[in-house]
């Protein structure tokens, strides 16, 4: 068996390394997934260069926004990206937020929420902990009882609300 990349998926690797090599600065070593508040800037500019060649969600079909590369070429694109620690701010909703709305979603949310993931202009953002339970969703003991349009907290002396549209 022949484990080599074919020649098509070299060149694809050197287009990569190219883009890499022309946009980030040669000294980048900034971990990309802890982006400080002073590379912000920089990594939302970087995202969108990703957007330009549709590379930030290339995995996902084409009517969507993505590129539909095939898995070996998205191998060699997480390689190379991985290789030079580059940003994209647009992780959680490629990961997550995107395929949930792609899978469940209806068309007009489609239509309103994964545009946005593919350009790299809305950056979607994930925050869940409690004590004793931190990210462990499995470990999570909050409750919550409909109230009107509200929910409000059934485990915690401290009220907060959240609509019920959300």
């Amino acid at each position: 068996m022949d484990f080599r990349f074919a020649p098509e998926e070299e060149a694809f690797r050197r287009e990569v390394q190219s883009f890499l090599g022309e946009n980030l600065p040669p000294d980048w070593d900034h971990d990309p997934f802890e982006i400080r508040e002073d590379h912000w800037g920089f990594a939302r500019d970087f995202t969108r260069k990703l957007a330009a060649r549709r590379w930030i969600a290339p995995a996902w079909p084409q009517e969507y926004g993505g590129l539909g590369l095939d898995f070996m070429r998205q191998v060699i694109l997480s390689e190379e990206m991985a290789y030079r620690r580059a940003p994209n701010t647009s992780q959680i909703g490629i990961v997550y937020a995107g395929p949930t709305i792609i899978v469940y979603g209806n068309e007009e949310q489609k239509r309103q929420f994964l545009p946005g993931i593919t350009s790299g202009e809305i950056v979607w953002c994930q925050g869940y902990s409690e004590p004793n339970a931190g990210s462990d969703l499995a470990s999570l003991q909050a409750t919550a009882v409909r109230d009107g349009d509200d929910y409000v907290s059934a485990t915690s002396s401290r009220p907060w609300t959240r609509r019920a549209s959300a």
